[in-house]
């Protein structure tokens, strides 16, 4: 599989699969920005997901002020 892509599992136990957009770190934690695959999440083409890592665990980052300074850290990183 290629190295961009990642495999998780979700609530229900269906694997998604997705592409590893970006990494960064941000106070003190890892984030990943993941695209979908393909549209099973019901995701419009081009939106993407911030995923906390902490300790080998994806945790989706639902606060609106951390995946606003991840997006602009993203962005001042292109």
């Amino acid at each position: 599989m290629d190295s961009n892509i990642l495999e998780l599992v979700g609530e229900n136990g269906k694997k998604i699969y997705f592409t590893l957009e970006a990494e960064l770190e941000y106070d003190g934690y890892c984030y990943q920005i993941l695209t979908p695959k393909d549209d099973s999440m019901g995701l419009n083409p081009g939106e993407a997901l911030v995923f906390r890592i902490e300790n080998g665990e994806y945790f989706l980052e639902e606060n609106d002020d951390i995946i606003n300074e991840i997006e602009n850290l993203y962005n001042n990183n292109l």
